[in-house]
């Protein structure tokens, strides 16, 4: 059975993450005497007993966090990435632990660069060793090995798009044992099992590590049933109504004070931490670059005003978070006559100043917009604000426009370092990518976001 394979694979992770840790602690005590050129067992007098059940301490520890991390579930069917993000979770825990720990002792100077190469070290080694071990596992899946064997309860809309993702992804070690439903249905390609009477029986005899209960709308009065038998047999089961087959989006299960609820997107940034995380990299990267362009910006500021009449920065009205107006700056790259005009630019706009055109091609006329950043009405990263009149046309002609004032308009976004921007681009396109921005945010993808701008900016062949 898979639960019991599942408990063989957990005491190996508790094994080797120990393994993993005594190493780290080793490398790192070494470290230390090569930094600072001290013997600390002769200096602390430090037994061979006393130096492992500090080892012991530490392993210990870390697996704790391991698990407070949910290290030890099965990531069969989940992406590699959240596996590292928990591994790298569990390793700050510990390095917290540790730096507390080392301060009251009033070693912090001589630890500090220990403690971060443990900390390095022993993520790196739980990194290799898990990729490894996926890998492994998926290979030994691929040939039949290590199966996950399920059983679904009902057909419904969802059934057939399931089982063609199940087949199609052999490495992650699924099998489906068969189908219950009120009748048989040939188009599935699957064994009939029987009806709904005859789960109870089966599961007594034959072994099922997972159920999937997608009941049609006409069945949906056996729910109760199938879950009741479900848990008298102690089998996990999973529920995919059939209304899910007319969702495009993601489907996210949360709890309002215990009572399930499902929304259609996840917003990483409705939490508070992200939130909180991402005004701080705005506020510090904003005002270092304000910093950093502030010649750079007098100089455009001064050749503007020489150069044609009017005002230095040019104001306009777009719509930002939870579709609240704010006022947004650019330095004026047109002509003052031409600034009611709402229509779209083109490349080599005859409305444009001469010195409109260059800072436009080189985005020079968006800095201003650090100081909106440094306000709070934009972010450095996230979706291009529009315009009220836009915005109340694009709402009614395109599907899902308005879920990008889900968070903070950005000076960057990803559908514009994916060649999407400007009003000679397709707008569902640029849609769709802010949408994947809004679901798959992390500090990691705004970075990802910024170091492409810089590139499409100076080195693309279509910057303008």
């Amino acid at each position: 059975m898979i639960k019991q394979n599942q408990t063989k694979l957990n005491i190996l992770h508790v094994v080797i993450d120990a393994v993993i840790s005594f190493s780290a602690c080793i490398a790192s005590y070494y470290l230390m005497i090569w930094v600072f050129d001290l013997n600390m067992l002769t200096e602390y007098h430090y037994d061979a007993k006393t130096a492992l059940l500090v080892l012991f301490g530490i392993a210990t520890l870390q697996i704790l966090c391991n698990f407070s991390c949910d290290l030890y579930r099965s990531y069969r069917s989940t992406r590699f990435a959240f596996e590292v993000l928990n591994i790298m979770r569990s390793g700050l825990i510990v390095f917290t632990i540790m730096i507390i720990f080392v301060i009251i002792m009033s070693r912090l100077y001589q630890y500090q660069i220990p403690l971060m190469f443990y900390f390095f070290a022993n993520s790196a080694g739980s990194v290799i060793y898990r990729l490894f071990l996926r890998n492994f596992l998926r290979y030994l899946r691929s040939k039949g090995y290590n199966k996950k064997y399920i059983i679904i309860l009902g057909v419904n809309n969802c059934t057939e798009r399931f089982i063609d993702k199940i087949n199609s992804s052999p490495t992650l070690g699924y099998e489906i044992a068969g189908y219950f439903d009120a009748a048989p249905h040939s188009k599935l390609g699957l064994q009939y099992l029987g009806t709904f009477k005859k789960l109870s029986a089966y599961l007594g005899k034959s072994p099922t590590d997972e159920a999937l209960i997608m009941l049609s709308d006409k069945s949906q009065p056996y729910l109760d049933h199938l879950v009741a038998i479900c848990d008298n047999r102690g089998i996990k089961f999973s529920i995919i109504p059939n209304m899910f087959s007319s969702f495009s989006s993601r489907i996210y299960i949360s709890s309002f004070d215990g009572i399930p609820v499902m929304s259609m997107r996840k917003v990483p940034l409705d939490k508070t931490y992200n939130k909180v995380t991402k005004r701080l990299l705005d506020i510090i990267c904003s005002s270092l670059l304000i910093i950093l362009f502030s010649p750079l910006m007098i100089t455009v500021a001064i050749i503007i005003k020489l150069t044609s009449p009017g005002k230095i920065i040019f104001r306009q009205q777009r719509v930002g978070l939870n579709q609240k107006p704010f006022t947004m700056y650019k330095f004026r790259s047109m002509r003052t006559e031409t600034e009611g005009d709402i229509s779209g630019t083109e490349k080599n706009d005859a409305r444009c100043t001469k010195i409109g055109l260059f800072i436009r091609k080189f985005s020079i006329d968006e800095l201003p917009q650090l100081f909106n950043v440094l306000k709070g009405n934009m972010s450095l990263v996230g979706p291009r604000p529009e315009i009220p009149y836009y915005v109340n046309e694009y709402r009614k002609s395109v599907p899902l426009y308005m879920v990008k004032h889900y968070v903070k308009p950005g000076i960057t976004g990803w559908a514009q370092v994916n060649d999407l921007r400007g009003n000679d681009t397709s707008i569902s396109e640029r849609i769709k990518l802010d949408i994947y921005y809004i679901e798959h945010w992390s500090i990691t993808f705004d970075i990802k976001i910024l170091l492409m701008t810089v590139e499409k900016i100076f080195f693309s062949k279509n910057a303008r």
